[in-house]
């Protein structure tokens, strides 16, 4: 998992792992872990400029 302070939305890719899609940080190459990619997920939604959709 990666264990970076602060992920920003440019330096996030997506690789495979296995049948599953994770998105992962280019500067250590691991995947993210769950706060990380609930905030990434967030933040893009944001910035295409979809209204989010409260669970």
């Amino acid at each position: 998992m990666c264990e970076c302070s602060k992920v920003h939305l440019f330096e996030v890719e997506f690789k495979l792992d296995g049948m599953t899609v994770v998105p992962t940080h280019k500067n250590c190459g691991f995947g993210l872990d769950e706060k990380q990619a609930d905030k990434f997920q967030k933040e893009l939604v944001k910035s295409w400029g979809f209204e989010q959709e409260e669970d």
